[in-house]
């Protein structure tokens, strides 16, 4: 009874709290641009407009990035319209690992990406997509709010091994 007690305190302590993904676009670049474009070199480089959203995490000296890209073409969208409702855009996503400033390893897979444009006052405050790292188990969880709600479909996990 006490090692499951104390296995599960150990394991709650490697997670970090839920942290927003923070925006960037060509008009709002983060600090985390010019870390992460580069990373989407390649997915980006037709499209005139995109966002990135991305994390940073440290454990054991390793930073691990979080990242999930929007644009057209890349990402599996709803209907837009302004009759439509709200849906997430279901967007490409990486998880790299870094040592000494260099990418040593990335798993890809896909997220959502729920971030309104900062100029846009019509958009729902609350609206984001989030991340919680385990450092234990080296993985990421995603988890999107839309509208106000917590979308079940949004709710993904990366794994890195």
């Amino acid at each position: 009874m006490t090692l499951a007690c104390c296995a599960s305190i150990s394991t709650a302590q490697a997670e970090t709290a839920w942290q927003k993904l923070t925006y960037s676009d060509p008009r709002h670049p983060s600090a985390f641009s010019p870390i992460v474009t580069p990373l989407w070199r390649r997915e980006l480089a037709d499209k005139p407009f995109y966002q990135i959203h991305a994390a940073r995490f440290e454990a054991a000296g390793t930073t691990y990035l979080v990242s999930v890209a929007f644009a057209g073409g890349i990402c599996a969208m709803g209907a837009n319209d302004r009759n439509a409702v709200a849906e997430p855009a279901i967007c490409p996503a990486r998880f790299d690992v870094l040592r000494d400033g260099a990418v040593v390893h990335t798993v890809r897979g896909r997220a959502c990406s729920v971030a309104p444009l900062p100029e846009d006052a019509m958009a729902n405050p609350t609206d984001t997509t989030e991340v919680r790292f385990d450092a234990a188990s080296i993985t990421v969880n995603f988890r999107s709010r839309l509208s106000g709600k917590w979308v079940r479909t949004c709710q993904r996990r990366m794994r890195v091994r």
